[in-house]
């Protein structure tokens, strides 16, 4: 399965609790990317062929009918949940998920 880079929205112990899961998680953190716009966020993720997972809806926009090429986008809705229901539902999501699929999905 496909690397996951956590853009800088995404909370430090979702990340982490998805590398206990066994997924090579990179953050935007560890990549020495924080501050960095959304489009370079996100053509990291497809230089380096991760996918993209993010809380900021900004990112739809700009792959949604833009014919940007990428390795998948994880869009996670996080109002109400916890770190744990998080990382069960992107964990869960990435699980089902075929290795060629490279769409917008929404946790």
């Amino acid at each position: 399965m496909r690397p996951l880079y956590c853009d800088e929205s995404i909370w430090v112990p979702v990340a982490d609790g998805l590398r206990r899961r066994g997924w090579t998680v990179y953050t935007a953190r560890d990549e020495g990317r924080l501050g960095d716009p959304d489009r370079e966020h996100l053509s990291h993720a497809v230089e380096k062929d991760w996918i993209l997972v993010t809380f900021d809806d900004d990112f739809l926009s700009l792959v949604e009918g833009s014919g940007f090429e990428h390795a998948g986008v994880v869009y996670v809705q996080q109002a109400g949940r916890d770190i744990g229901d998080v990382v069960k539902a992107v964990d869960a999501h990435l699980e089902s998920r075929s290795e060629d699929d490279s769409s917008i999905h929404y946790c």
